[in-house]
């Protein structure tokens, strides 16, 4: 669990990071409803990975959950930026941080 005082350290760990918090502070902001969504597409995932994917396209990013990764694009922006991917433990935590902020 990542808390308050760690939330920048933690996003300033790399450029993937740094994606999955701008994608919850454009994309998710307040709804809790997606963010629940997203929790349990996690749980699906994790619990069998021969799930199949789940995709979500918000105005600033395209997520995938996939079996052993998160894939992150961005939608947005002048220059092409390259996708890129968290584990999903790190994207889990980086749920559970958001959670406690709505």
């Amino acid at each position: 669990m990542i808390h308050e005082h760690e939330w920048q350290q933690w996003q300033q760990q790399s450029a993937n990071h740094a994606a999955t918090a701008a994608f919850l502070l454009l994309d998710v902001q307040t709804n809790l409803t997606m963010l629940e969504t997203l929790q349990a597409a996690l749980d699906k995932i994790r619990a069998n990975p021969a799930a199949e994917p789940y995709s979500l396209s918000g105005n600033s990013y395209f997520i995938q959950l996939q079996p052993h990764r998160v894939l992150i694009e961005e939608l947005y922006g002048d220059d092409y930026a390259e996708p890129v991917t968290l584990s999903l433990d790190d994207f889990g935590d980086a749920l559970a941080y958001w959670h406690t902020q709505i």
